[in-house]
Order: structure tokens, then sequence, then C-alpha cells
């Protein structure tokens, strides 16, 4: 069989592809070896913000008891909860599978291997099959890598997977990474009845997002009673019968604790099965490389999504899916860098576009800073939501720069920063709109107002 193109893997990159070049009228082929959507929709950003949102409703139930339903929480049925689950993965990969079906996409179950620049193999469990195509897109993500000396027995060390299957709440859980992955599950997992702790190497949790607004959910997390640990490592563990017994450096002092289960949330690696003996140019970490049209050093083997390095996020992947997809039907666009927002769906989330603080500074940019917080907000004090602060970097020219918000509904209302940080409107355009009143909108014009020293609602 011969095809305009054939993508390799099926998830938040390669999937939007494929929809788009049938879209554009092409011959597409889309080859996974695992479930359609990928690892976002089976085994991570789906599964996660579900089960994020079902570990909030016990503070939903005490804010009810609080405005004076009379609620008692008799905890929850995890058979039940994993069900849920599970139907909200099915229910968005059987959607995919019907927008398939409709633009006419074929789908073949099966491990890729490119033979040649139009040649692929394709070896499934009914044997091996040569097909063909003008264009190949790889979109074959990250794979979970174990750390050394942590390796997988997926019992009492455990990975994201083992954790989003949420077979049992164990009493005590530790969580290596305070990543993204890290907080979120460690949320979960607390709100859920573990004891959780978290350690993280580096000064900060969340590296790399604002320090200011880590620094206010890292006590925030700590008040829920999630215990967390940065600048530090584990130097040593014992198990012991169905536990652990787990040594924390941090500084000179060495901590123990015992816990039921590690849970490692750090560690990918680009899956290259597909080329890893085909002369695909890759950098230092096995990510392919690409130009800015998403081409390989082959002119018509394109790459896009995580294959091609950090960021590893799902809307980044599928940006670059349907930008490539256009580029292969021959419409003239390129992937430019954009602003690419990140959420971090903690309880609360944490959710940030643009320049951080220390990396306007890193660029020697002369800087201001507005802020307004959550408390000083009448639509969040009426959801009882006073916990969050909005931040806003703008440059010596008032432009905006960066915007960062932590607290109820922030990863919604970043979106609306979205293209004001792109375009680095004018910080003075933002203090000047007319927000609705009484809605969560209006902390950014608040602290766009606070920004020139003339908010309102709260002392300059």
């Amino acid at each position: 069989m011969r095809y305009d193109a054939i993508i390799i893997g099926a998830g938040s990159g390669g999937y939007p592809c494929a929809i788009r070049l049938a879209q554009l009228g092409k011959k597409v082929l889309v080859i996974e070896n695992k479930e359609i959507g990928g690892v976002c929709l089976n085994w991570g950003c789906i599964p996660t913000k579900a089960l994020s949102f079902a570990a909030g409703m016990k503070d939903n139930l005490e804010k009810a008891r609080a405005i004076g339903y009379r609620i008692e929480n008799h905890g929850f049925d995890i058979n039940t909860l994993r069900t849920w689950k599970e139907n909200v993965v099915k229910r968005l990969r059987s959607g995919i599978g019907f927008l398939f079906r409709s633009q006419g996409i074929e789908l073949k179950k099966g491990t890729a291997e490119i033979k040649s620049e139009q040649v692929i193999n394709i070896i499934s469990e009914s044997g091996s099959e040569l097909v063909e195509a003008d264009n190949i897109v790889i979109a074959t993500g990250t794979e979970i890598m174990s750390l050394p000396g942590l390796e997988f027995d997926h019992r009492l060390i455990i990975d994201t997977t083992d954790a989003l299957a949420i077979n049992e709440i164990p009493a005590r859980l530790l969580v290596i990474g305070a990543g993204a992955s890290g907080l979120e599950l460690g949320t979960i997992y607390g709100r859920l009845g573990s004891k959780v702790t978290v350690v993280e190497i580096m000064e900060q949790i969340l590296p790399g997002m604002e320090a200011e607004l880590c620094e206010n959910l890292y006590k925030i997390l700590k008040k829920s009673g999630i215990e967390i640990f940065i600048r530090s490592q584990i130097i040593n563990y014992e198990k012991q019968n169905n536990n652990l017994k787990v040594i924390i450096k941090q500084s000179s002092e060495e901590i123990t604790r015992q816990t039921d289960k590690i849970l490692v949330t750090v560690g990918r690696r680009p899956v290259n099965h597909a080329f890893k003996t085909f002369g695909l140019k890759t950098d230092a970490k096995g990510y392919l490389v690409v130009d800015d049209s998403l081409r390989t050093n082959i002119k018509n083997i394109y790459a896009i999504g995580d294959i091609i390095g950090p960021p590893l996020l799902a809307h980044k992947a599928t940006k670059q899916g349907v930008v490539c997809a256009e580029i292969i039907a021959g419409e003239k666009t390129r992937f430019e860098p954009r602003k690419i927002p990140s959420c971090v769906f903690t309880i609360p989330p944490l959710s940030s576009v643009g320049l951080t603080e220390k990396d306007a500074l890193s660029q020697g940019l002369k800087i201001k800073v507005g802020r307004f917080p959550y408390r000083a907000s009448g639509k969040a004090v009426s959801m009882g939501e006073t916990e969050g602060l909005v931040k806003i970097i703008g440059d010596e020219k008032d432009r905006l720069l960066g915007l960062h918000i932590l607290g109820a509904e922030s990863p919604s209302l970043i979106g609306g920063g979205i293209l004001e940080v792109e375009k680095n409107v004018p910080i003075e355009d933002l203090a000047a709109i007319i927000y609705p009143h009484p809605t969560l909108t209006e902390i950014i014009g608040e602290a766009a107002e606070n920004y020139f020293k003339k908010a309102t609602n709260i002392t300059n």
C-alpha cells in the first residue's frame, strides 16, 4: 500500500496531524503499537486531571459543610473511582477513533521500523508488512525511564502509570520529583488518604516556573499535609517486607522515613525504536533534530511532539502536528517559537505563560511587577478559593512579558493571557479593560492596575 503520509504514533501530535492531513485531501496511515491517543490521553494528562478533579471533591465537601449543607464525608469507593476515570479515557479514545473513520484515516496496530526514506515495516502479532509513503511523520514521544538504583518493581517502587491505575491508596507514599507529575499525583493521593512525602533535588518545587508563586504553592501544599523536602535526594532505601525504609539527604542532614511505596516521577527518554538504525540526526539526549518546518535531516521525514525535545507538553505537540500537516500539503507555514503555556493541576493549580521574573532578569531586562491576591477578589472569597496570587511581569516600556497565576481556575484564566503575552501588549491595555464583576477574570486587571500602583482593592 502507498500513502501520501504515514504517521508513526497516534498521540497528541500524531492524531491531529492525521486528521488535518485528511482534511487537506491526503491519504493517511497511522501506525500505533499501543492505544490511540498516546500517553497523554491514556496514561498522562487526561487520567491525571480526571483524578485531580475527583480528589478536589474532598475540598468541595468541606466547603459545602461550611456553607450549611448537612453532608458527611464517608470516604469513596476506589472501584467506582477507577471505573469512572477509565470511562473518561475510553470516551475520548473512542472519539478519536470516530474522527479517524469519518475522515477515512487508516489505523494499523504494530511497531513501525523505517527501512528507507519512503518504506516502513510494520511488525505486529500477525507478522510484518511493508508500506510506502511520500512523507513520513515521526510522533513516537517519550517513555518512562527508571532512576539508577531505583528500578521499578511496580509493587513497592512504582511509576506514574502504576499510580494512575489507582489500584490502592497506600497509607504512606513517597514521591521523587516535585515537577508537574510528582505534585499532581502527590496532591491526588494526599486528598484520597495517603500521607505524602515529596523529595526534590532542585532548590524549588516546579523548577523553571515562577519562583514566587512556587514558594506560595509550597506553603499551601505543606499546610494541606504534604511533606516536601527541597535540595534533597534519596541516598539509600531498604525493602522491609511490604514497605520501605528510606534515607533522605538534605544538606548535611540525613532523614529517615518509612513508606509503603515510592513513586518515581522523574526521567523520560525518547522512543526511538522506529528510527534508531536509520541515520536520522539526534541531539545528545536522543531527541530528533528538526528545522522550523519540522523536517529532519531527510527532507520527506518529519518529527513532532515530545520526540523533538522539551517542553514535553501535549498542546505543543498538537500545534506541531497541525502545522506539519499543512506543510506536507504545501501550505506556506512554519512552527515558529511561540509562548507556550504551562499548567500544573495541583490544588490549587499553577499556570504560567511567558517569562518568569528570574528569566527576565537573567536576560538583562529592566522589569516591573504587578500582583493581586485571590483573597482580595470578591468572586474568590464567595467561592471559598482565597489561596492564590496573580503576578504580571513587564519590561521598561510596560509591555507584558509574563503572566503567572496560582489559584482556582488558573488553567482557564491563563488562556486569556496567551495572546497578550505573545504580542507583548501594553500592560496599560490590560488595566484599561472593563472586566465583568464578580468574576475571577478581574484579578488579571487588578494585577495590571497594581503594576501602575493604582489598584483600588489592595494597598499598592
